[in-house]
């Protein structure tokens, strides 16, 4: 007689603990899925250890084959796999939940209570419709909480339709400003030599204004779209992460080997400082810190065939060493290294 009261209990709290894990998976998603795609202050800890993983694993790939091509796949993916990890854990705390009455789901002809795989059928049919009737909740407060979760089901749909649409517009932005710098030159070197009028660098100058605004607003898109960043480019000239490297060395060359007279470093200060914001956005989320590569450096015979007015003891610069650290991390991040950037032919 002794087992049955022991029987009883353990089954309470069996029950018990599917409720109590069920409603903690349903939250722990619900968090981590608007934090990301509503909350505009990067990616939540599910999302961010996913993508992470699955960066990992195409950079890995691109190094080991020395091919890019797999890496066009990179964003898709890690959108799918965010998706389907939300979905996933959604349906199954629904399940854990229901999981916690063995009364909680009917069968609509006779009312005898769902099997545990009736319960994960039912609980994946709610977070799209209310269900075909084959399947009913019981009485009461079950009918409330499909109610509950059929709503929130296409609110999740709903909001995961828009985050993906903003997500399209950034990626689109950032190949945008990836070919506007492009179109400056595809070396270090090339920016100057194509900037320079013989009085001033007015090319570049004349942009700045823009870039400024359009790095801004791809800065600003890797804490709204977090995504972002993991759309990887093939060509060179779609590639944001080299061509803004190319444009920061360009400045770099600027300040430490250009004579001072000219107003280069002057007018484009506040463009130096917006790269400088964005590599402290990216730094804290996306890139880890890479020392450059030994032989990877300026050509400056390169600067001196075009005339422009050059040192002759280049000058230093203030956490030069420090901010290359930074860039060579964010080249890594996208697949490329610093070779990519002064010997481009070689690669």
């Amino acid at each position: 007689m002794a087992t049955l009261p022991l029987t009883f209990e353990y089954h309470i709290m069996i029950h018990e603990l599917y409720l109590v894990a069920g409603i903690f998976t349903v939250l722990v998603t619900a968090c981590d899925f608007f934090y990301t795609t509503v909350s505009f202050n990067g990616a939540g800890v599910l999302a961010k250890s996913i993508s992470n993983g699955i960066a990992s694993l195409f950079l890995w790939t691109n190094k080991k084959t020395s091919s890019r091509y797999l890496l066009k796949f990179s964003g898709v993916t890690h959108i799918l796999a965010q998706v389907a990890l939300w979905i996933s854990l959604l349906w199954f705390g629904l399940f854990l939940i229901m999981m916690s009455d063995p009364y909680s789901v009917l069968l609509a002809p006779g009312g005898e209570p769902a099997s545990a795989i009736n319960k994960l059928y039912f609980s994946g049919y709610v977070l799209s419709t209310l269900g075909n009737g084959q399947y009913i909740p019981n009485d009461g407060g079950w009918q409330i909480m499909v109610a509950a979760f059929s709503f929130a089901g296409f609110i999740f749909i709903t909001t995961a339709m828009t985050y993906l649409m903003n997500l399209t517009s950034a990626v689109i932005h950032k190949r945008k400003l990836s070919l506007f710098i492009s179109n400056l030159g595809e070396t270090p070197e090339e920016i100057l030599a194509n900037s320079y009028t013989g009085n001033g660098f007015d090319r570049l100058t004349s942009v700045a204004p823009n870039l400024q605004q359009m790095i801004n607003e791809h800065s600003q898109n890797h804490y709204a779209h977090p995504g972002v960043h993991y759309f990887y480019s093939i060509p060179r000239s779609e590639s944001l992460s080299l061509n803004l490297t190319n444009l920061d060395e360009a400045l770099s060359l600027a300040q430490t080997h250009i004579k001072m007279d000219t107003p280069f470093d002057q007018d484009l200060r506040p463009l130096r400082d917006t790269i400088d914001k964005f590599l402290n956005t990216v730094q804290h989320h996306f890139i880890k810190k890479a020392e450059a590569e030994a032989d990877a450096g300026p050509g400056i015979q390169y600067l001196q065939k075009t005339g422009i007015p050059l040192v002759k003891q280049p000058r230093e610069q203030p956490g030069g060493h420090e901010r290359r650290v930074l860039l060579g991390g964010l080249l890594q991040s996208s697949g490329w290294n610093w070779n990519n950037i002064y010997n481009p032919d070689g690669n």
